[in-house]
């Protein structure tokens, strides 16, 4: 899922990315044009009590709302969309929201609440809806809702979200403040630091405080191949909100050593298109969806190209750890006594 490398991608690695596949192309216009296009609205406006439906929607626990009354009036809030059979974007919608609730940390729930709306009621039960919430890690403060099928059509249309079908929904969040009257969208597939700025940023008062931010160092790549730059890239954008690389698992599996525990075939056939495995009956893919129930592998549209790309980053990724986990063990034996030795610690 995440290390801190994922929001780091520059956008000109992006750009030869864009050009490899349909996703990436929407990843580096939504990385382009994240900023939040919010206008202030007084209150007492259009977006209020009369203009969002007060119908009653059901949360993962079973619990019922009032959408207007009990979910928005007088608060900021996050909503997104999502179904829990989606084989392609919504995973990722979640994995990346995930992050963004332990980046709000105190604020969630308190100051800000999200809230991830089904476009598919008749399947997403309470039930469906609880069992997806725990794969992803959701915490007091992040909702999920499912309700009537009219109703929700209803909701959804209100804020934005019209798509003709499943397959066409938006992948971008609304954000709002009922206080104030401001809303607007920001990228769910976009740095997720400018994502949750905006979404801190909805409160006057914590736009008021905000001083500039230096910009902090950024190392240079440690890899110079275009490959691997590119590999760097599509990593970062759509995989690090699942995994990590020597980090431990997280909605998914750990991708240190991957190159080595799966033959390189079978690694290009499972990232390109995982339904297929899945549906052939590949024992290792059946193997992974059992070990994370609630959580497949969605197919991100990417080539074999792209595919070799990921690989030939993880290798050099998983290198520079064991590279740097054998300095450290040498560090520790060089500093070690009879006896006695001291730590520095292990692998990064």
């Amino acid at each position: 899922m995440l290390i801190d490398q994922r929001v780091r991608a520059k956008t000109g690695a992006l750009a030869m990315v864009s050009k490899t596949s349909r996703l990436m192309g929407t990843l580096l216009c939504a990385v382009l044009a994240t900023a939040l296009a919010a206008t202030a609205a007084p209150k007492g406006s259009r977006w209020g009590e009369k203009y969002f439906p007060n119908h009653v929607v059901t949360s993962q626990d079973g619990k019922s709302y009032r959408f207007y009354k009990d979910l928005i009036e007088n608060k900021s809030v996050v909503i997104n969309f999502i179904y829990t059979n989606c084989p392609d974007i919504c995973g990722l919608q979640s994995a990346r929201m995930s992050i963004v609730q332990d980046k709000l940390g105190h604020r969630l729930g308190r100051d800000i609440f999200i809230y991830s709306i089904s476009l598919d009621p008749k399947n997403d039960t309470p039930e469906a809806l609880k069992a997806y919430s725990a794969a992803f890690g959701s915490k007091p403060g992040w909702l999920f809702l499912t309700g009537d099928p009219k109703q929700l059509h209803e909701i959804r249309y209100k804020l934005g979200e019209r798509s003709r079908s499943l397959a066409e929904h938006r992948s971008d969040a609304v954000l709002g403040n009922d206080r104030t009257g401001e809303w607007g969208r920001s990228s769910m597939m976009a740095n997720l630091n400018i994502l949750t700025r905006n979404i801190i940023d909805m409160d006057p008062a914590e736009r008021a405080k905000r001083r500039p931010i230096a910009r902090s160092k950024r190392k240079t790549l440690s890899v110079s191949r275009v490959q691997t730059q590119r590999g760097q890239a599509l990593y970062l954008t759509a995989c690090s909100a699942c995994h990590s690389i020597g980090m431990g698992k997280r909605v998914g599996p750990d991708l240190e050593n991957v190159h080595i525990r799966r033959e390189a075939n079978w690694l290009i056939n499972y990232i390109t298109q995982p339904n297929t495995v899945r549906a052939a009956g590949d024992p290792i893919a059946l193997a992974l969806s059992k070990s994370f129930p609630g959580v497949k592998m969605p197919n991100l549209s990417l080539s074999k190209s792209d595919a070799s790309d990921v690989i030939a980053y993880l290798k050099s990724e998983t290198a520079r750890l064991n590279g740097e986990g054998k300095k450290n063990t040498a560090h520790r034996h060089k500093g070690s006594h009879a006896g006695h030795a001291h730590t520095h610690g292990g692998k990064n």
